[in-house]
């Protein structure tokens, strides 16, 4: 016998009451121990959470007990992380939760196999079975659109310091991380007379914090020699939060009174950002899908859009005010009767004009194929400055499409990660069944990250939950970025732990990156993190359940500092490549037992 084997008979006896109680203390630590719920918590369960379950399927013999006990485990402990999904106002929602809570527990329960004195008495095993779960998580982004919160790594978002391992491999990393420390401590704990094998431990555990530190300490010093050389450090943004409610929960026995409810919410904007007129703005950002009716459908009558404009912000307002020509509006006949109409569009130029910066918007958009079919699109799009030109009006002209070098040119970045039924309609059979609901399409996604320029910013935009996924946001670093944006509205998801560890993902994204990131939501979390993954404001304070509902705006002044990452510059491939092969090499040798 191998100087580290044990076989199952020389386990020290645990019994029943203990294997119970350690598998309770060990579903405490991890179901709690996310950053938007008990920050110490997760710090634990980082270390030891795991290995305590784990120290239970000791006991067990059978791989296939093994399976179902972790399956159940980890089953129970998504139902308190992702509880968030029951807030939803559709039933529909709760086969969604459990199913995303089975799909964990079903890849936990594979660990769980393998879970025996042999696998962990090799550190190659061990280093294996770390490997097999980052390629776990990695496999969900590719599932329907992908489900990609609750990596196990993200309870290192409750230290600023350890966060910052982030920068080398992302948050699987932090995973292969997190299961490899817990590895080493049932290892530890088994063969406890092997000195070595604490050691080992401690050394691990201990690594993300003092790399951490070691970062951190190392780009303050950069950012003070950048303010005694009086470099620009910074730039200022208006961030908005509308809290507007769900559109689809708004009844309207007419057309012209939900015009004139969105007209209401066009005015509350307004009203939101009148007290910042003539502070210096480099970038205002309102939130995903800020009201619907599209970009450039025009139904808004130009005399009424004047008219909120001067009762809001003035009369000097309406000296900006951009002519209601084509794209922005047009002559529209309706009834024999022609009136001049403005759209969305018109609204957001003309605050573009006003506050004299560049407004990035959550809109739906449309654009006609030459197949002649029309493609819509979940938007972001950048309308800048440009002084009104009054001249006179003229219907919209046919088959003639904006160009870069067109005066009310707007650069538009489309959502390229898509909700299952919200915003596409996935696999045929689904298609037939909406119909009966009298839901016809869907968005069409995009298909590249964008980096718009904004005066003197880089920008690349994100929608929503694509700042989940970070070799997605990666994919702007790459082309040239400085600032990460994102557009956000987690109103499907009232009151619930959902804003929080949206917001944890956000802040993920900036170390990953070495960029700043800046956030508009409708209800959620509207925010500004710096390069470092500290929080620089946040509206109305730091307690996400207590901000959602806020209708206001956040003006803050953003530092610029950036640096290069590892995982700026290689994503998801370092990790997933180096679990990959140690797979690889484990299966050719015959690694895995169970």
């Amino acid at each position: 016998m191998q100087k580290n084997s044990l076989s199952y008979y020389d386990l020290p006896p645990l019994s029943i009451p203990w294997r119970w109680i350690y598998a309770a203390i060990a579903f405490f630590l991890v179901a709690f121990g996310q950053p938007s719920w008990v920050p110490g918590f997760g710090l634990i369960a980082a270390c030891i959470g795991y290995a305590l379950f784990w120290r239970t399927l000791l006991c067990i013999s059978l791989p296939s007990q093994r399976f179902w006990w972790s399956f159940v485990w980890l089953f129970c402990v998504q139902l308190i992380q992702i509880s968030w999904f029951i807030s939803h106002p559709y039933l529909y929602i709760y086969a969604v939760y459990l199913f995303i809570a089975a799909l964990f527990g079903a890849q936990f329960g594979i660990i769980g196999l393998f879970i025996n004195s042999k696998m962990i008495s090799s550190l190659w095993r061990i280093l294996t079975l770390a490997s097999l779960w980052a390629v776990f998580e990695w496999s969900r982004l590719f599932i329907l659109s992908g489900f990609s919160f609750n990596p196990v790594g993200v309870v290192f978002g409750g230290s600023l310091y350890a966060l910052q391992m982030a920068s080398l491999g992302g948050v699987f990393a932090l995973s292969f991380w997190v299961f490899l420390t817990n590895l080493l401590a049932l290892r530890a704990w088994v063969f406890t007379r092997h000195i070595s094998n604490l050691t080992l431990w401690l050394l691990v555990a201990l690594t993300p914090y003092a790399f951490g530190l070691i970062q951190i300490l190392n780009h303050e010093k950069t950012i003070e020699s950048q303010k005694l050389a009086i470099k620009p450090s910074s730039f200022n943004a208006l961030l908005v939060q509308t809290a507007f409610p769900v559109e689809e929960s708004l009844d309207f026995n007419m057309k012209h009174n939900m015009i004139g409810f969105v007209t209401e919410e066009w005015q509350k904007i307004l009203t939101i950002i009148e007290k910042y007129q003539g502070k210096p703005i480099d970038l205002m950002v309102l939130p995903e899908f800020v009201v619907p009716f599209g970009t450039y459908a025009n139904i808004y009558a130009f005399d009424e859009v004047v008219s909120v404009f001067h009762q809001v912000l003035g009369s000097e307002s309406l000296t900006a005010l951009p002519s209601p020509e084509w794209p922005l509006g047009g002559i529209v006949t309706e009834e024999g009767k022609e009136n001049l109409m403005v759209n969305n569009a018109y609204w957001v130029q003309s605050i573009a004009n006003v506050f004299k910066t560049g407004v990035i918007v959550g809109l739906e958009d449309a654009e006609d194929k030459p197949n002649k079919e029309r493609e819509y699109y979940s938007a972001a799009i950048l309308f800048q400055t440009h002084l009104p030109r009054h001249e006179s009006v003229n219907s919209t002209p046919s088959n003639i499409y904006l160009t870069p070098n067109h005066p009310y040119y707007a650069e538009r970045y489309e959502k390229r990660v898509l909700v299952p039924l919200g915003e596409y309609i996935p696999f045929s059979f689904c298609r037939e069944l909406a119909k009966q609901y009298g839901v016809f399409g869907s968005f069409t996604p995009g298909t590249e990250a964008k980096v718009m320029q904004c005066g003197k910013l880089k920008i690349s935009p994100s929608i929503c939950y694509e700042e989940t996924f970070g070799d997605l946001i990666r994919e702007g670093r790459e082309k040239g970025a400085e600032v990460l944006v994102n557009l956000t509205s987690d109103v499907w998801y009232p009151n619930s732990r959902l804003p929080s560890q949206h917001l944890e993902h956000a802040r993920f994204r900036t170390v990953e990156n070495g960029v700043p990131l800046i956030r508009a939501c409708n209800t959620g979390v509207t925010a500004a993190i710096d390069s470092l993954g500290r929080s620089v404001a946040v509206l109305g304070g730091e307690s996400p359940e207590k901000v959602e509902w806020i209708a206001d705006a956040l003006y803050v002044q953003v530092p610029t500092y950036s640096y290069t990452t590892l995982y700026s510059q290689f994503g998801d491939k370092l990790i997933i490549g180096f679990s990959l092969l140690i797979i690889l090499i484990s299966a050719c040798f015959k690694k895995f037992s169970f």
